[in-house]
């Protein structure tokens, strides 16, 4: 049963754009609710696991070395921020976690704020949460597994507050925030094609059908989203696309008996401007790219005179620097940013304009700033990620220069979003059982087809022979100016004790090398990320790391796209691939403005629908346009996975791409798979509740790489 692959039926649907014909047989299976979909999904889906059984042995095994890595409660105590005399913390139990706080003092009494145990079963998770200035009230989202909007509820957490919620809730939140006064909350809706588009002010205690429209945005590629200065002066409203921005302001703590706040716009969007604002002591600060400034710099103007042609440069960033964040304090500004793709951090003192660089503890790692709640205080916390520890904790002292460790090398799920009060990590996970002292990371460079200089982080043991005799992992993104950073991957802890190399691409269209290397790998310049993947492969085959028979590769939703057009231009470099939740056929979406984000989505891929040349650039290396038809053996395995409820990468992506490899290409012989996994019930994030079934699919992914890869096992 289930010994022969699934054939779809082939139903020719042709369009003309800009007169060039484009037949695609598969776009039947774009409709969800046909039954004949749906038939072929769960055909697919028995095929794979009928093929994969062989490997449930070695399944079972990886489940069993990824869950050694976790611990029970009590063995780490958690770590606790203090706010206003209230000590907030996360602790991680079985069931789930538990978000506490404590009143300063003598004993201590713990009150459980929110317990996630009661979601169990329901694929909801708590998406985010926010307790209100004066600590009264807790707001918190609640999302449903696949989705990316949630409801919004309220819970007293005074007893002496006279103020009674009747189970108030709020439906569509994407996302909010607490005004000044704790009587109200802002939040944003999202259109049809989940772009968040208007925020509303809602009172507490009245009835949403009171909620008042702030403000709402008609440029149809730009999203909306809403923050509060840090000092909580402002809230304030961004509008944003992959290429502009638009700012405005407003009291945080205005009454609205007084009728609807003034918005005090910052600049108006043009092209090519971004900008993002702060406040500090009357002035603005504000992180931008203007005057051709690619890779951001630190400017300030004063309230009354804010526009663009009143900013003053007060940090500015050398051609290898490129600024990512920014945490205000009342003395002190801290800037995270990256200088060759590695992480740096930068302390500007607003008095004496200072700036001083903060001295990291390791070289290759992942720098993020924590929650940070406390305005008035010295000392900001941030997190290091790195390959082989993840998420130690660090103070540092931005008074008298010192850093303090608070935690090192614990391991916590990072699925997991928290939001202000509660500390960005909780104890999940620990590499106990695994030596990093065995291991070594550093960096390469390779030169791309057009000459331009590829960095490549390496993992491997230290005692590696370059005899090409090495199993390798390959990773890469190159999309929307995300980097891939050389942070902590779970997955990478079994194959690298089985001896594999982890090689991970920094190619163009990421931001490792800042935004001109973005640029360079997007629009019409987008086939430089997938040549720099190919020269990256082609080396690491020359310099002896691996070879042709050994070599693997993973690429995630736009990254899916680069390794799915590099495997089409050079299918010989890969013994097996893993495509998950894949972007692959972009030249449907792109022709279709009215499906999710993909008006947003026309500065990275550019609008085939107006543009002769795009259309014909993006249809020359689209993956699902670019499958050749071979009939010759097949000596690569293929698994690509999906999810019927993602809402970024629409499933009919992988599903298409498979059709049309099974009717154009001779698979499954001599062991080699092509094999499609789709989650009935999951979204872009996948399973991003139950921790056991992200075991299983980080261990079914890993068998299918080892039994296909080394076959030792």
């Amino acid at each position: 049963k289930n010994s022969k692959p699934p054939i779809p039926k082939q139903l020719p649907n042709s369009s003309v754009y800009f007169g060039i014909k484009r037949v695609d047989e598969f776009q039947w299976l774009q409709n969800s609710e046909n039954h004949e979909v749906l038939k072929y999904i769960k055909a697919e889906n028995e095929y794979t696991e009928s093929l994969m059984k062989r490997t449930n042995s070695l399944q079972r095994r990886l489940s069993h070395e990824l869950r050694r890595k976790l611990i029970t409660q009590g063995i780490m105590a958690p770590i606790k921020t203090l706010v206003d005399g209230y000590e907030y913390y996360t602790i991680s139990t079985k069931y789930g976690l538990k978000y506490c706080r404590n009143k300063k003092g003598f004993p201590p009494i713990e009150e459980v704020l929110l317990d996630s145990k009661w979601l169990a079963g329901t694929k909801k998770s708590i998406r985010s949460l926010l307790i209100s200035p004066d600590h009264n009230i807790l707001a918190y989202l609640i999302e449903q597994e696949g989705e990316e909007i949630g409801v919004l509820h309220f819970k007293i957490l005074n007893e002496n507050e006279n103020l009674i919620l009747h189970d108030e809730k709020l439906e569509g939140i994407f996302n909010f925030v607490w005004g000044s006064n704790s009587k109200i909350v802002y939040y944003t809706i999202t259109d049809e094609q989940l772009r968040p588009y208007k925020v509303y002010a809602h009172q507490i205690g009245s009835s949403p059908q009171h909620d008042i429209l702030i403000y709402e945005d008609y440029d149809k590629s730009s999203f909306v989203d809403i923050t509060v200065t840090r000092d909580k002066s402002f809230i304030a409203i961004n509008s944003n696309s992959f290429s502009t921005s638009e700012v405005r302001i407003f009291d945080a703590y205005h009454d609205f008996s007084k009728g609807i706040p003034e918005l005090k716009l910052i600049e108006p969007r043009s092209s090519g401007l971004e900008y993002y604002v702060d406040h500090h002591n009357g002035f603005l600060y504000i992180l931008t790219n203007s005057a051709n400034t690619r890779n951001f710099k630190l400017v300030r103007a004063s309230l009354d005179n804010c526009n663009k042609r009143n900013w003053e440069t007060i940090f500015s960033f050398k051609n290898n620097e490129l600024i990512e964040d920014i945490d205000i304090f009342r003395k002190f500004a801290v800037i995270f940013a990256k200088r060759e793709g590695l992480p740096i951090i930068f302390c500007y003192n607003f008095d004496s304009h200072d700036v001083h660089q903060i001295e990291l503890p390791t070289k290759f790692c992942v720098v993020s700033p924590d929650t940070n709640i406390n305005y008035d205080t010295d000392i900001v916390r941030f997190t290091c990620d790195s390959p082989f520890a993840h998420q130690s904790i660090y103070e540092y002292n931005m008074e008298t220069r010192k850093l303090h460790s608070i935690r090192s090398n614990p391991i916590h799920s990072k699925y997991i979003n928290y939001i202000t009060h509660f500390p960005n990590y909780c104890n999940i996970l620990i590499e106990s059982d695994f030596d990093h002292n065995l291991y070594t990371c550093h960096r390469i460079y390779v030169n791309s087809k057009d000459g331009s200089k590829i960095p490549i982080t390496l993992l491997h043991k230290r005692s590696l022979v370059l005899d090409n005799k090495n199993p390798m992992l390959i990773r890469s993104y190159g999309a929307y100016g995300v980097s891939t950073v050389p942070d902590f991957q779970l997955e990478h802890f079994s194959l690298l004790e089985r001896g594999w190399v982890i090689a991970l691409a920094h190619v163009r269209g990421g931001s490792e090398l800042g935004h001109t290397w973005y640029d360079q790998g997007r629009l019409m310049n987008k086939k430089n990320s997938i040549t720099d993947l190919i020269s990256v492969i082609e080396y690491l085959i020359e310099a002896g790391y691996s070879n042709q028979s050994l070599i693997a590769s993973i690429g995630s939703s736009a990254g899916g796209l680069l390794l799915g057009a590099a495997f089409n231009m050079r299918p010989d470099l890969f013994r097996a691939i893993i495509l998950r939740v894949p972007f692959l056929d972009p030249l449907s979406s792109m022709l279709n403005p009215d499906l999710p984000l993909t008006r947003i989505e026309y500065n990275e891929w550019g609008n085939p629908l107006e543009d002769k040349k795009t259309y014909e650039y993006l249809a020359s290396y689209a993956p699902y346009d670019n499958i050749s038809t071979l009939r010759s053996q097949q000596t690569r395995s293929i698994l690509v996975t999906a999810a019927m409820k993602d809402q970024r990468v629409s499933y009919w992506h992988p599903l298409k791409w498979v059709a049309r490899m099974r009717t154009r290409q001779s698979t499954d012989h001599n062991g080699n798979l092509l094999i499609l996994k789709i989650d009935m019930e999951g979204g872009h994030f996948g399973d991003e509740i139950d921790q056991s079934d992200r075991i299983k699919n980080v261990a079914f992914e890993l068998a299918f790489l080892i039994s296909q890869v080394q076959k030792t096992e």
